[in-house]
């Protein structure tokens, strides 16, 4: 490193030559400053270095299913930026409940197979069928296309 020279003249001492200071830092100071220098850049690596071993070792990837696993259940909880709650989805032991705005179930090639909102509910599967001991009540009128009963079995 190139030590600057500034060379001073001072009118009182004309007679003499020009005095010679240098300018920056020399010594132990020097020393200090390459001491620390040289302690942060060792202090930065090894704060990579145990970063980068945390995520090792806490098999934070990118990419990968998350799976989620609790003995009593699991609340997923959608805020907007105000946190306050729009959707909630709360798996349990006994049911799972949605609470939303609309719900909907759908194929994995994306066909609408149910959906629920305020106003209406809409199947969208080829076929309806009720499976319970009483069947299904109506309190008004249905219409339908088809109405079918199971094979050998009488339509009540």
């Amino acid at each position: 490193m190139p030590q600057e020279q500034y060379a001073h003249r001072s009118a009182m001492q004309s007679s003499e030559g020009p005095q010679v200071y240098k300018v920056g830092i020399y010594g132990w100071r020097k020393r200090c400053l390459y001491f620390f220098v040289l302690l942060l850049m060792i202090l930065i690596l090894v704060n990579l270095a145990m970063t980068i071993w945390i995520l090792k070792v806490m098999n934070f990837t990118i990419g990968n299913p998350l799976y989620f696993q609790s003995a009593r259940n699991v609340t997923v909880n959608i805020l907007n930026e105000k946190t306050k709650v729009l959707t909630r989805l709360v798996t349990g032991p006994q049911a799972v409940e949605a609470h939303s705005q609309k719900f909907e179930v759908k194929t994995t090639s994306g066909k609408l197979l149910f959906s629920a909102d305020d106003n209406e509910v809409v199947v969208g599967a080829e076929r309806l069928r009720v499976l319970g001991a009483e069947g299904t009540v109506f309190p008004k009128s249905i219409e339908t296309p088809n109405v079918r009963a199971d094979p050998f079995k009488e339509l009540r």
